[in-house]
């Protein structure tokens, strides 16, 4: 156990274990989780701390956010707070914006109702505290935590899982999987980010059911795989998608076969290798955050075909001008079927564009600022052909000079730039109960707000 700690004491009581000689002390709860818990309590609510956060202070890490469970209705919580908005489709939920983070507040989650070949088809029945807790994917995510009593609550054995450094789903593998086969991609993120492993029977079934990916929208699978490109962990994450036979129903290269390279179709792992050392050096060396619709471009270019590279260098020949000719008829309606949302698909496009007239001119494009922040999606382009290096054969030097001009590029207005304040930044502890502030244009001409813009998909918590 982390801390030194030997074990929880526990006692049962209507179900869950009820534990109060635990490592998380009032001061590692940022004090608007306390403002909103306790305000929901003296209207006669319970509030309790779920998810990620819960496992990660338990762990001694500092969440990345913030998520509470409540009994209240979300038009309830609205009314209790000014700074209250709600959103969400399937299963609406409040979120409450600050300053340096937001807080998002979901009503206890029920069973869902309606299946269809066991995956979930509706999902908008609420509940009990204890159901919300056994509907989560795995045991280690299904610890719930009172920070006004400092009370810690475990309905489905997550503190033994998380003392033993064990993944294991809640549900009978196969059946968890089934409901929702991302669960199978969470695994090996948590198992390569926390170090732990997954348990043998979860990871069997995962051998089995990696077919099931097929059932999940492409939109869904890439918004997964941005994630997994942009954390410093791509290397290892990939490595186990590969092992666990996740990979090629991942990256969907058989049904757009006229784009991807044969070596690429037969073998994944080895063709994005260097690309997945590369950005995991790009975040270990703390440079320019990378948009996530510019990592999956990268992600293609890997995986393309050599005549998709030399169109991105601008250069020409037979083969290279008949790869051309499909990419006008074919690209945007490919970069769509692949996954990526409507909102990224016309910035790649402007992207690419932007890397070929880069390749054409070279960093002298980018000494006349009037003529540089005149191309959309310039910045991007600069850095897609950073992190693609050697996959590009771009000159070193070139890419440094490049770099170079960095601060006085405008971003692009993609969905889902990480630039702005995300949610659950620690950055500083405003005082409790704070509302947003306005906040002005950056001196790039975008406004700093929280999240993701023009209702893109916030991050799913941990």
């Amino acid at each position: 156990m982390p801390h030194g700690h030997a074990g929880p004491a526990s006692r049962k009581e209507h179900g869950p274990a009820v534990i109060t000689d635990h490592p998380i002390r009032a001061a590692d709860i940022h004090p608007n989780v306390h403002f909103v818990c306790r305000r929901l309590h003296e209207q006669g609510h319970t509030a309790l701390l779920v998810g990620g956060a819960v496992r990660d202070l338990l762990l001694g890490r500092s969440p990345k956010d913030f998520d509470l469970a409540t009994s209240a209705r979300p038009e309830t919580v609205k009314q209790l707070f000014r700074n209250a908005r709600i959103i969400g489709r399937r299963f609406k939920l409040v979120q409450l914006r600050y300053p340096s983070m937001s807080v998002e507040v979901a009503t206890f989650r029920g069973e869902p109702r309606e299946r269809h070949q066991g995956i979930i088809q509706r999902d908008n029945r609420y509940g009990t505290s204890e159901e919300d807790a056994r509907r989560r994917d795995f045991t280690v995510n299904a610890l719930t935590f009172d920070p006004l009593t400092l009370t810690l609550y475990d309905y489905v054995g997550g503190m033994e899982d998380l003392r033993r450094g064990r993944i294991r789903t809640i549900k009978p593998p196969e059946d968890s999987y089934r409901e929702d086969p991302v669960r199978m991609l969470r695994a090996v993120r948590f198992e390569v980010r926390l170090g732990f492993r997954i348990a043998p029977e979860c990871e069997a079934a995962i051998h089995r059911m990696a077919p099931q990916l097929g059932e999940v929208t492409r939109h869904r699978l890439a918004e997964e795989t941005q994630r997994f490109l942009t954390r410093g962990n791509a290397v290892a994450t990939f490595r186990e998608f590969d092992r666990l036979s996740l990979l090629p129903h991942l990256l969907y290269m058989a049904p757009h076969a006229w784009f991807f390279a044969e070596e690429a179709r037969e073998a994944p792992l080895r063709q994005l290798e260097p690309y997945l050392v590369r950005m995991d050096a790009w975040v270990a060396e703390g440079r320019e955050p990378v948009a996530p619709t510019v990592a999956l471009l990268g992600l293609l270019a890997t995986l393309g075909r050599d005549a998709f590279r030399a169109h991105l260098l601008g250069q020409g020949g037979r083969a290279v001008e008949a790869f051309e000719r499909q990419l006008r008829a074919r690209l945007m309606e490919m970069l769509g079927n692949w996954g990526m949302l409507n909102g990224q698909v016309g910035p790649a496009l402007a992207i690419i564009a932007a890397a070929r007239r880069l390749a054409a001119a070279g960093s002298a494009l980018l000494d006349d600022p009037a003529e540089a922040t005149a191309i959309a999606g310039i910045r991007e382009a600069v850095l897609l052909r950073a992190i693609l290096g050697d996959v590009l054969g771009v000159p070193p030097e070139e890419v440094a000079a490049s770099l170079e001009h960095l601060p006085h590029l405008p971003d692009m207005p993609i969905l889902d730039h990480p630039r702005p304040i995300h949610r659950g930044t620690l950055s500083r502890h405003p005082r409790a109960g704070e509302g947003p502030r306005r906040r002005g244009r950056s001196r790039r001409g975008r406004s700093r707000r929280g999240g993701h813009h023009h209702g893109a998909p916030a991050p799913a918590p941990d």
